[in-house]
């Protein structure tokens, strides 16, 4: 792994197992497309679809004429994991300037990414997760440690405005406007194939390698994610998880979206305790989204120790928080 310039990362040594050795078994048809097909996943990333960039590539891979080893399924999640590697190899590209906190998680980010996926040639290979390796292939989604990040989100108006005409509160409407509005920000989210970090330490010291990176990228308003985890009710509900919405109290500012049958079973599908409220009728899982402005979060990185061996600040996290674990 080395830098290019200032802000440009290329992987052209990581050890992606077999992954590499099927490599060799392509033809040329696929060297010579995937450079244009991964330019069109590229662009791709600018729509707000986060699968976007896996169908440009799909394009390519399902196309029985350009690539007719692809007959069925077997084929299809093979050359799926065959393409992911080469576009780590070979098109990975960051645009931002990061630390050396979250580069250097690279390395056994990509191994545990070689073992979990691309050298299962047979298996079927998950949509939700070919497509977020696709992004990680082209660096347009970023290991964090406990979360990962999209740099390159926008938080649209009409979100802000229609939780302005729910909620009869304007502290969203200010605080986006404060924040710089309709700019860029990076969006973090969970990848359940690598739960590690999933407790409060592990979510604070993703916190602080987001605070390094908004230092170094003045142009980024700050971090933003949106699920049920958010809901203020499950603060109340699942007191083990409360440590999620800590940056409320740290100058973060919660936007109410709705509630989906996805969120509903992402809510429940793990705790009897939600389900049950569910089943009653007593809990009904809502999607918020939760946005930390840079200067707030910056701040909150400043004021709290260093842990010693890590250059991200590590927050102290309350003994009623540290007691319990990950997702209940």
């Amino acid at each position: 792994m080395h830098a290019i310039g200032d802000s440009v990362l290329k992987l052209n040594d990581i050890d992606l197992g077999n992954g590499r050795s099927r490599l060799e078994m392509m033809d040329g048809t696929l060297r010579a497309l995937l450079p244009a097909a991964a330019a069109r996943a590229r662009t791709a990333a600018k729509h707000w679809n986060f699968t976007a960039p896996a169908g440009a590539i799909n394009e390519l891979v399902l196309n029985p004429e350009n690539l007719p080893a692809c007959r069925d399924a077997e084929g299809k999640h093979r050359l799926q994991r065959v393409v992911v590697a080469r576009l780590a190899l070979n098109h990975f590209q960051l645009e931002d300037t990061l630390p050396s906190s979250i580069l250097s998680l690279y390395p056994s980010f990509l191994k545990r990414l070689s073992a979990s996926e691309l050298q299962r040639s047979c298996e079927a290979y998950r949509d939700d997760f070919f497509a977020k390796d696709v992004r990680y292939a082209l660096g347009l989604t970023v290991p964090g440690g406990a979360l990962q990040f999209d740099p390159s989100y926008r938080i649209g108006p009409k979100l802000i405005l229609r939780d302005w005409a729910s909620s009869r509160s304007a502290r969203a409407v200010f605080a986006y406007v404060k924040s710089g509005a309709w700019g860029r920000w990076y969006r973090f989210h969970l990848d359940l194939r690598w739960m590690r970090e999933f407790h409060a330490e592990g979510w604070n010291r993703f916190y602080g390698r987001m605070a390094e990176a908004l230092t170094l990228n003045p142009n980024v308003l700050g971090i933003v994610s949106m699920g049920w985890f958010y809901d203020p009710q499950v603060a109340a509900i699942t007191p083990n998880l409360a440590y999620v919405q800590a940056p409320i109290a740290h100058g973060a500012f919660r936007v109410h979206i709705g509630s989906n049958p996805n969120e509903i079973q992402n809510a429940t599908f793990r705790s009897a305790a939600r389900r049950e409220l569910y089943d009653r009728g007593e809990y009904v899982p809502t999607s918020y989204l939760m946005a930390w402005p840079r200067a707030a979060l910056i701040s909150w990185a400043g004021q709290v120790p260093v842990s010693k061996g890590h250059r991200a600040p590590i927050a102290a996290v309350p003994e009623q928080v540290r007691s319990h674990g990950g997702a209940a």
